[in-house]
């Protein structure tokens, strides 16, 4: 497991995958060739790196791409990491870890992108908070 001062640096890169992710659906030349599938793996990969940054921060392994499981190691912390609402955002994300490969059977769409990236932004702010680093998207 890394050093615990390396937290930082993977809520950094989760940041980081928040705002490709938040770019590329911004993207005004062709709307319609947006690559929603890579939009949708940031928004995972941001999910996965802030909880695995509160794990750190903890002292706790965070190995795995699995967010329900890292949510609920998460728990074992801090019972606000039960929340229903944070719970639905990284099931909703789990299901798009496969979305960058071609055989993947899941909608990937503009809808869901969209749905994607809100739900990024809730688990970043949310796991922000505990890491005691403030919001930064201000989503409720």
């Amino acid at each position: 497991m890394p050093p615990t001062s390396t937290w930082k640096t993977w809520a950094k890169y989760a940041y980081n995958d928040i705002k490709i992710a938040t770019n590329e659906m911004s993207r005004v030349v062709n709307p319609k060739s947006r690559p929603f599938e890579g939009i949708l793996y940031h928004c995972q990969q941001c999910a996965e790196k802030m909880l695995k940054a509160y794990l750190i921060q903890k002292g706790t392994p965070a190995w795995g791409h699995d967010l329900e499981m890292l949510r609920s190691e998460c728990a074992k912390h801090d019972p606000g990491f039960n929340a229903s609402r944070l719970i639905n955002h990284c099931v909703f994300l789990s299901a798009f870890i496969g979305a960058r490969y071609p055989d993947f059977t899941m909608s990937v769409d503009a809808s869901n992108a969209t749905r994607g990236i809100n739900s990024a932004k809730r688990v970043y702010d949310f796991v922000s908070e505990k890491l005691g680093l403030g919001k930064v998207f201000f989503t409720g």
